[in-house]
């Protein structure tokens, strides 16, 4: 088989498909867009292993044919009992897993990590043991998938994390940046002649302080004499009606909306249409949210994380200590400074269009290919 003018032989490249269906959040968004890619990449050499709950997503990622389905299992049970199992059934050359943790055992493997759970965890300290002893457990498992795989992560901040915390061995990792679809979100989708809105993308994750949002924007609507109004986006889950209360709460009903999970399209509008794209995150793994505002032209406010800070570096971006006065002071800053919001629209997609799908599927099937 040639691939890329070279020839390659063994088993199929096995890409996990496990979380499809099931999680809907940043990793599914990643293959979504990066499988259809390697597949046109290494025409008949890609297979997929999933769930059944993936089944209606394989045909627009080119693998109806060649999925291996397997039951529904979660977590720890996926990674080291089923995925590997099955790549061996297989005789899989080597396999592609977007997860935090891989198989300590089977076909060589390509672990694309997303975070260091360990930030996660400083940030989230608890002294429960039942948590304790998960959390151990999760480190070791992800010490010795580290310690065996080869090791792709999205920035630099990243490999920081995992050679401080993990040891990992960084000459064993590749830095490969994500990328973002230019054609779907971009500036022309639509904009009011004055921009009326702030936007912020929410969900269940406490990560997305989106009470520290609201609370903000109730200090800038009620003290300051903000017009604007907010929307949220995003599926909030056990939070919703906590948050419903709060925004009552503070008397911002009126200027508030919720719009619930939006399609791909009405998330570029929302980040199009907006005065500025609100985002608190205190870490992140590469920052595709706010990648996706900036190829549509947003203004970013944002609270510093160093993944994120690498990610929008060279763009118009108004960092903010994640306090209600510091968010509240930079809404009325930008409602009265359109020029600032008209710079971004240039700035902000011209340094998004420096990420590629693409480049990123590229990279990662010559990594596949040529894995030892």
């Amino acid at each position: 088989m040639t691939t890329q003018g070279r020839t390659v032989g063994g088993g199929p490249i096995i890409i996990d498909l496990g979380c499809l269906g099931v999680n809907t959040k940043g990793v599914a968004r990643v293959l979504t867009a990066l499988t259809p890619r390697l597949v046109a990449l290494g025409p008949g050499r890609y297979r997929a292993v999933c769930s059944p709950a993936a089944r209606p997503e394989l045909g627009e990622l080119g693998l109806d044919q060649d999925a291996y389905v397997v039951p529904r299992v979660f977590g720890a049970a996926w990674e080291q009992v089923v995925l590997p199992g099955a790549c061996t059934r297989l005789g899989a050359s080597s396999v592609y897993s977007h997860r935090e943790c891989g198989a300590i055992w089977g076909p060589r493997q390509l672990l694309h990590v997303t975070e260091d759970p360990e930030v996660r965890w400083q940030r989230e300290p608890t002294t429960g043991i039942r948590e304790l002893t998960r959390r151990r457990y999760s480190r070791l498992l992800m010490n010795r998938s580290l310690a065996r795989a080869n090791v792709v992560v999205s920035t630099s901040a990243t490999l920081t994390d995992l050679v401080r915390n993990h040891h990992l061995d960084p000459d064993r990792a590749t830095v490969v940046p994500l990328g973002v679809d230019l054609d779907q979100f971009q500036p022309s989708l639509g904009r009011p002649s004055e921009p009326s809105y702030f936007f912020t993308l929410a969900s269940s994750d406490d990560r997305d302080r989106t009470e520290l949002i609201l609370r903000a924007f109730g200090r800038y609507r009620l003290e300051l004499g903000g017009t604007c109004r907010l929307i949220i986006g995003g599926s909030l889950g056990a939070k919703a009606d906590g948050l419903t209360q709060l925004v009552e709460g503070l008397g911002i009903s009126d200027a508030t909306a919720f719009r619930g999970r939006l399609t791909d399209l009405e998330l570029a509008e929302h980040y199009a249409g907006a005065l500025a794209t609100l985002h608190a995150s205190p870490d992140e793994g590469f920052g595709l949210q706010p990648l996706e505002a900036m190829a549509s032209g947003s203004l970013l406010i944002a609270t510093p994380a160093t993944a994120v800070e690498e990610v929008t570096e060279g763009a118009v971006v108004l960092w903010v200590d994640p306090r209600v006065d510091s968010l509240a002071d930079a809404m009325r800053r930008v409602e009265h400074d359109l020029g600032l919001v008209e710079k971004a629209r240039t700035i902000n997609r011209r340094r998004a269009e420096g990420y590629s799908w693409d480049r990123t599927a590229q990279t990662l099937h010559a990594l596949l290919v040529d894995m030892k």
